[in-house]
């Protein structure tokens, strides 16, 4: 989905102008260090940059100065400057008025007033939420004359799940079907469902790389999916909390 394939009263439903929703969107830009590209001067002009803090009393927030003297001379003369970037697939923009430059723990960097709507364009089954390391149910896969195979959920969402392994090269192929996967949830629920595997991938961990393997769900049922939907919301309402907004 593109901004150009989305009409206005379209647009709006998936808006926010809650400021407790924005800052926790921008929080979580902060925390995963997401790559952000600003676009300016009527579209002419683009770079990228991180978030690097949000000011709530004062309602500022802070990114990164640019690689080139030449664009961020251009940025500091600009009024509309259009933020846009795309964690786990879903793409996220908002709109900010003019920078100013600033020190922020010793290094150049801009800051701008809060935006004032945020825009979030997603497919529930496409948004993927990572998991925090405290609430990271585990998969059990079936094994032939041996015990199930437990691998962290570290990333889930309506469409599929992304299992972490300890190895860097996982013992899975693209399209293998993984029947009679359960994944439980420390409420007492769990899902049984089967996988398919679509992405094998390294994954770095601080000094160790370990392997990812992103699945799709295969048939998932209404009361999967409910039940899916449930431990997403729950959390994203710890993180909120956590987070105090």
């Amino acid at each position: 989905m593109t901004v150009q394939s989305v009409v206005p009263e379209e647009l709006e439903k998936y808006s926010t102008t809650h400021r407790r929703e924005i800052l926790f969107y921008l929080h979580q830009l902060i925390k995963d260090g997401e790559r952000i590209s600003v676009v300016f001067n009527e579209g002419d002009d683009m770079f990228l940059t991180v978030l690097l803090a949000v000011d709530a009393a004062q309602g500022l927030l802070i990114f990164d100065w640019g690689g080139s003297e030449d664009t961020n001379r251009k940025l500091l003369k600009s009024e509309r400057n259009f933020f846009v970037c795309a964690p786990h697939g879903v793409r996220n923009q908002f709109l900010a008025g003019a920078v100013r430059e600033i020190a922020h723990q010793g290094r150049r960097a801009f800051v701008t007033r809060l935006p004032e709507r945020y825009t979030r364009l997603q497919r529930r089954e496409f948004f993927r939420l990572a998991l925090p390391l405290t609430r990271r149910p585990l998969c059990s896969l079936p094994q032939e004359g041996d015990r199930p195979l437990q691998l962290p959920v570290i990333d889930i969402s309506i469409g599929g799940v992304a299992l972490e392994t300890p190895s860097a090269t996982p013992p899975f192929e693209i399209g293998q079907r993984l029947a009679e996967a359960s994944i439980e949830f420390k409420d007492g629920h769990a899902l049984r469902v089967a996988l398919e595997v679509r992405d094998v991938a390294p994954l770095q961990r601080g000094n160790k790389v370990v392997g990812r393997v992103g699945c799709r769900f295969v048939d998932l049922s209404h009361h999967d999916e409910h039940l899916l939907q449930r431990f997403i919301t729950d959390v994203q309402r710890e993180e909120r909390a956590r987070l105090g907004i």
